[in-house]
């Protein structure tokens, strides 16, 4: 029976400050043009990372390359000491979360079921779920604040419950990571924000690595340890305040931020 267990990353007495992301000079081609190049960063474990950019710069890309679903061209690439290739093999430590979630909201899927279907590399095919499983859906589902909604269908929940409820899902493994794409996009400013915190208290709490692609840079600096900033290729990595301090943000953009001056990254209080 497959055991769904986190494959241990450094061998014992071995330094616990670790590097659970490397990328170094990362280029991606698609139809024989770059969409990535010289990307490099390390993320250490523990941090929260923000990778912005404009439109079509790559951040979506650089998400599904890491985890392995878009190939690469040149440079390495390392998720807690796995090459993307060995990680398709061991994906029980990783939580993801698309741009984009389909499904009919007219289809009878409860909030319980749609949090299982996050077990299923461990529960494996032709099988039943455990004990384990449905305690780890269960437990998934209260750390997003969702309990006592188990049974409603997803298609009765409002925007920010589903966003929760898919955050779940990305949960009920042995999550240690969590990559999450554009995932408060089509939230107002405060289900934006409450999704920010709800986040940053998991981090804290379960000890999480988190890489967040969002094209709010406002809402996005404010919760973020670190920010990356590309297109195409990386222009910034540092400190929030940092990275919307430099005057190399407009040129990237191509436009004038002053929108980001001021609280832009200052965390909210909690």
């Amino acid at each position: 029976m497959r055991e769904c267990r986190v494959r241990e990353f450094f061998s014992d007495g071995e330094d616990r400050s670790r590097k659970v992301i490397e990328v170094h000079d990362l280029w991606v081609y698609r139809d024989g043009h770059p969409v990535l190049e010289e990307i490099s960063f390390d993320l250490e474990e523990g941090t929260f990372l923000g990778i912005i950019g404009p439109n079509g710069a790559g951040k979506s890309t650089l998400l599904r390359t890491i985890l392995g679903l878009i190939p690469f061209s040149r440079g390495t690439i390392k998720v807690l000491g796995m090459s993307p290739r060995e990680l398709k093999r061991e994906l029980h430590h990783i939580g993801y979360m698309p741009q984009q979630v389909l499904f009919d909201p007219r289809f009878p899927v409860s909030v319980y079921d749609v949090v299982m279907m996050g077990r299923a590399c461990c529960i494996g095919p032709l099988r039943f779920p455990r004990r384990r499983d449905r305690e780890a859906v269960l437990d998934s589902i209260e750390a997003v604040g969702l309990k006592g909604l188990e049974k409603r269908p997803i298609g009765e929940l409002s925007g920010g419950q589903q966003k929760r409820a898919f955050l779940a899902r990305a949960l009920c493994l042995e999550t240690s990571i969590l990559l999450l794409d554009e995932p408060t996009a089509g939230l107002d400013l405060d289900s934006q924000v409450d999704f920010m915190d709800l986040l940053v208290r998991l981090k804290e709490g379960k000890g999480l690595t988190v890489v967040f692609v969002s094209h709010d840079v406002n809402v996005l600096a404010r919760f973020a340890d670190e920010l990356v900033c590309i297109n195409r290729t990386m222009h910034l990595h540092g400190p929030p305040r940092e990275v919307l301090g430099s005057e190399r943000l407009k040129e990237v953009y191509r436009c004038e931020f002053d929108f980001l001056a001021g609280t832009g990254a200052e965390r909210r209080p909690s």
